[in-house]
């Protein structure tokens, strides 16, 4: 994207940060509070060179993202960074993509979708959610200490939801989580995230076919038999599942397991009151804010905003990490604390786009952080906290992996 013409790039506009403090691997890189200080939403540079802005400021952060005027076509997009999956091609996804999509396209997919994400349709899912995850906890148990916490309890949760929800046969799991793993590697190229997307649409579109032979009562199934959606349209409204439900959710239960053995004042808290688990669960959202790079918005015409003039076609970042450290928002935001009571993070976004599966993925993490706490009450790192490797160069935050011992 070229700077729009009539405006100027200004000199010396910083660069996103993505270097974390050493030994704080729950907090965002230093440099958002110096940026959020000395102006709430300003001017970035992109990797290529290009300008746009930032958005560090709670306030700013919710009104950008419920503002229309604020586009998530993909046309003009920018990354904030090179990570692994900004180099692909937006425009050239599944048709059903509608995270990339505004109004009135994406409400029409929203509307078909939001029934299957109620508060009452999630909580009818709570006992197969909790099978799932004492299914998940005997095999880690079985596996015995120690064990890596990533790949034997965090990935595999939502994988299994997922799969359960979208009525995958149990024999091509082992297959579909091997692609998401792959499609969101840390060391996984351009190519090789085509090619397991590509495998992926191939085992969902069969799937497809055979829900259409044979109609099923679960998500796809449902879509098939109420909707006249196309197989582009679904693998694409697919695709999106896969992404919001999995990655985010995983990372979520890695360092937010990590976070509580971290906070053991907190934990414990936690287990002598299980019902402040709604609370711990909130507050662990805003504390990590794992979706640590976007979301990326461009605006759709010249106009006035927080007192800056926006033009037509420049990119804008939503920091969700320093919106939901704001200290004018959250008082002392650097501390993980499960009695500040309703925080109004926005870990999950907001606006038109607000996640769909928020309550879904509050479930697996309410289910999940009691159930491993309970089975494993003197689960602990392996390792120095300072060892455990990190995500920063990823769009969504977390643990690379998470050796732990009980």
């Amino acid at each position: 994207m070229r700077t729009p013409e009539g405006t100027t790039s200004p000199v010396g506009a910083p660069r996103f940060p993505t270097a974390r403090r050493a030994g704080c691997p729950f907090d965002p890189p230093p440099a958002f509070d110096t940026i959020r200080s000395d102006a709430p939403m300003s001017r970035m540079t992109y990797p290529y060179g290009q300008v746009g802005w930032l958005v560090t400021g709670y306030d700013q952060a919710r009104a950008v993202l419920g503002d229309v005027r604020f586009s998530s076509l993909p046309e003009g997009k920018l990354s904030p960074v090179k990570v692994p999956g900004s180099e692909l091609d937006l425009a050239a996804l599944p048709p059903g993509m509608f995270v990339n999509m505004d109004a009135p396209e994406h409400t029409r997919y929203r509307r078909l979708l939001n029934s299957h994400f109620t508060v009452r349709r999630v909580r009818q899912m709570e006992e197969w959610v909790t099978g799932i995850v004492e299914g998940v906890l005997d095999d880690m148990e079985k596996a015995g200490s120690p064990v890596d916490l990533v790949e034997r309890f965090a990935k595999p949760i939502p994988t299994l939801v997922t799969s359960e929800l979208l009525g995958l046969p149990v024999e091509q799991r082992a297959g579909f989580q091997h692609d998401v793993s792959v499609l969101f590697s840390l060391s996984s190229s351009g190519e090789e995230m085509v090619e397991s997307m590509t495998r992926l649409g191939g085992t969902l579109g069969a799937l497809l076919a055979a829900k259409r032979a044979e109609p099923t009562d679960d998500l796809l199934g449902n879509l098939i038999s109420d909707t006249d959606l196309t197989d582009d349209e679904l693998l694409g409204i697919t695709f999106v599942l896969l992404i919001a439900g999995l990655e985010t959710t995983a990372n979520m239960l890695a360092l937010g397991a990590f976070a509580l053995m971290e906070h053991p004042d907190q934990l414990a808290a936690l287990l002598a009151d299980e019902s402040v688990v709604d609370d711990a669960v909130e507050e662990l959202l805003r504390y990590l804010s794992v979706v640590q790079v976007g979301p990326v918005r461009v605006a759709a015409e010249d106009f006035e905003f927080e007192g800056h003039r926006i033009r037509k076609g420049e990119v804008v970042t939503v920091s969700l990490p320093a919106a939901n450290r704001d200290p004018g928002r959250f008082p002392d935001p650097d501390r993980l604390d499960f009695g500040r009571g309703d925080s109004g993070h926005i870990a999950f976004g907001r606006g038109p786009h607000q996640c769909m599966g928020h309550h879904l993925a509050r479930l697996e993490l309410r289910i999940g952080y009691l159930s491993l706490f309970r089975r494993f009450p003197g689960l602990r790192p392996a390792v120095p906290a300072g060892d455990v490797p990190t995500r920063e160069m990823m769009v969504t935050y977390g643990v690379q992996r998470l050796d732990v011992v009980w």
